[in-house]
């Protein structure tokens, strides 16, 4: 997860963002937020710190094949 700049926390955050992954059989990911939350700022937070994220690709009949991933990322701060 990103780091929470200190005016960002300033307000109790409760808020999710949902991200595809598209995972290539080769293993290159990009990452797209279909639902980002209501702060542009935090957005580009989440996109930053899910483009470092690393996944192994699907397999299908034995061999590496292109995928979907959806996940929903919470961020919450009190």
């Amino acid at each position: 997860m990103p780091l929470i700049p200190d005016e960002l926390r300033q307000d109790a955050l409760n808020v999710a963002a949902l991200a595809r992954f598209h995972v290539e059989a080769d293993g290159t990911v990009t990452v797209e937020l279909v639902k980002p939350t209501p702060n542009p700022r935090l957005n580009r937070l989440l996109l930053d710190a899910l483009k470092s994220w690393r996944f192994f690709p699907a397999m299908k009949d034995g061999k590496p094949a292109a995928s979907i991933e959806e996940i929903v990322i919470k961020v919450e701060i009190k």
